[in-house]
């Protein structure tokens, strides 16, 4: 009875240090995390790929959860119910001391993942995913979702060494999306998405370009042409056509630049009278003999005479 006492009161004071933080944190994420298992999708195909792609877009959806039931249930749907509602804080807090008890629960840490992803926590939600990662390929059950989450969280850190991680991540995402076909088109879609952006931060704009076309052609296929999400990819494949053209004229110019600068100055030594390259060998004494057939000591000494 004490214990079961205990953890209420630690639930209620966790609860309570994440609740401030709750409010900036549901303004900032866009859509909030997905639960798996979460209100079934509506009835109609196009809403049902529309909010199935919104419902994550840091691309971690939580793992393992159940629809949240009423009170005596699995404290994990309670985590869900918070994030569903937005209240990553108390989540968090929740998720932190349920790991005390099972650290090696892949489920708890790629939640946990999610959690940090959704407070824009990016080094503690590679760590977590991390985590969830290592302990999903011990078990031989990789999730794609925390593949998934791995490669955003390191995208948003940025740096070369990170970003060449995320589209590696990326990269494996869209194979094992591909592979499910027309089950897999709302996780080829947001892999395509999540690869141009990584690809743009990597200023690989032909590339970028590629991944966006892809993601358009999906994104018209689930939602329709003039949907809002279509309209902004629209202009981000516009501009990564237009840095993509920018960037071939600034490499051609280079290496023109560069295959000039020789010329440029065999053109300028010429015009100052420079000597040739036999006669700087010459002079160096490199020939044996000048141009006569005499050795050149000879042929310098007869030019002195004279």
């Amino acid at each position: 009875m004490e214990d079961g006492d205990k953890e209420a009161k630690e639930d209620a004071a966790g609860e309570a240090q994440g609740e401030a933080r709750d409010e900036e944190t549901a303004k900032a994420a866009p859509n909030g995390a997905a639960a798996a298992g979460a209100e079934a999708p509506p009835d109609d195909p196009q809403e049902a790929n529309e909010e199935t792609a919104k419902a994550a877009p840091n691309g971690a959806a939580a793992a393992g959860a159940k629809a949240p039931p009423g009170d005596g249930a699995d404290p994990l749907d309670h985590v869900v119910r918070l994030m569903q509602e937005q209240h990553f804080g108390r989540a968090a807090a929740m998720l932190q001391r349920m790991l005390k008890k099972t650290p090696d629960d892949s489920v708890l840490l790629h939640n946990l993942g999610v959690v940090l992803t959704e407070q824009s926590k990016w080094v503690e939600a590679e760590d977590a995913f991390m985590k969830a990662f290592e302990e999903q390929k011990k078990a031989g059950k990789l999730n794609y979702a925390t593949l998934y989450g791995l490669g955003t969280v390191l995208t948003e850190q940025g740096g070369s060494g990170k970003l060449l991680q995320a589209e590696a991540l990326f990269r494996d995402c869209l194979v094992k999306a591909i592979e499910q076909e027309e089950n897999g088109v709302v996780e080829t879609y947001r892999a395509f998405t999540s690869l141009a952006e990584n690809l743009g931060l990597q200023k690989r704009w032909k590339e970028a370009a590629e991944a966006y076309e892809q993601s358009l052609a999906l994104g018209t296929r689930m939602f329709g042409e003039g949907h809002d999400c279509n309209v902004a990819q629209s202009a981000l494949l516009e501009r990564a056509r237009r840095l993509a053209r920018l960037q071939k004229y600034m490499r051609i110019a280079l290496w023109a630049g560069t295959a000039a600068v020789p010329v440029i100055c065999v053109g300028m030594w010429k015009y100052v009278g420079g000597p040739s390259v036999g006669e700087m060998l010459q002079f160096t004494g490199f020939f044996g003999e000048s141009a006569a057939g005499q050795p050149a000591a000879e042929a310098a000494a007869s030019h002195g005479a004279e």
